[in-house]
């Protein structure tokens, strides 16, 4: 089973700050931007739950993303850094793989494992050759 990883470090100043600091930070290397209640969100979850990958999610809709200014610039700043507008959006050791139909389409073609073997990340995925 996966395990959901926080980070210790004091909240950043704002949503910019945030999001640069959760896809850089060594201890959670694959970090999921998410809404608790997408579908699209918890399926991604469950692909990474089901090939053992060690995640840090982080739900938009929940705690202090509650406050709208925080959530705007979280998510303005994953658009400028994504160029998408939609959730989830997973990052890999920093990289911006894409939301979940980019995930299953990785998965499928055995990026997700080159990508997760170039970053030292466990998962139960037979080690791409």
């Amino acid at each position: 089973m996966s395990e959901i990883v926080s980070s210790s470090k004091p909240a950043p100043r704002n949503g910019r700050d945030l999001v640069d600091d959760a896809i850089s930070t060594p201890q959670a290397a694959v970090v999921l931007f998410s809404l608790s209640w997408c579908s699209f969100c918890r399926a991604a979850k469950q692909l990474l739950d089901q090939i053992g990958v060690k995640y840090r999610v982080i739900e938009l809709d929940q705690g202090e993303f509650l406050e709208p200014n925080l959530q705007s610039e979280v998510r303005g700043r994953l658009k400028e850094i994504t160029h998408s507008n939609t959730l989830p959006q997973l990052f890999i050791g920093g990289e911006g793989l894409g939301g979940y139909t980019e995930t299953a389409v990785a998965l499928r073609s055995t990026k997700l494992a080159q990508i997760l073997t170039k970053h030292g990340i466990a998962s139960t995925l037979p080690s791409p050759d």
